[in-house]
């Protein structure tokens, strides 16, 4: 029961010891606490990416487009038909001379 509760009280020791200022082991710990970082981040983006390429996710699917109408129909040919009439009004004002009365008479 001594040597457990030596063991404890040691590990309860050498936690409080971190804690104490000590750059060196500071440094060694941040370095390797970002290494390791670093180290998971890489192997994680090359899962991504053969994830990608074998197109398990980030799928796109490709969807048929849904046929809506976006005009009225009749408007559309109301429309026509006006055009249509100003087009051989032109043509009529182009091809007929149009007679003038003269107004000093």
């Amino acid at each position: 029961m001594n040597n457990l509760l030596i063991q404890i009280k040691n590990k309860i020791g050498s936690i409080n010891n971190f804690f104490k200022i000590n750059p060196h082991k500071h440094w060694n710990f941040i370095l390797s606490i970002f290494l390791i970082l670093i180290c998971c981040l890489v192997l994680f983006s090359f899962y991504l990416l053969y994830q990608i390429k074998n197109e398990q996710i980030f799928q796109v699917s490709k969807t048929e487009p849904i046929n809506t109408v976006l005009l009225k129909e009749p408007m559309l040919k109301n429309i026509n038909e006006i055009y249509d009439k100003r087009a051989s009004n032109v043509l009529d004002i182009k091809s007929k001379p149009s007679v003038y009365s003269d107004p000093s008479l």
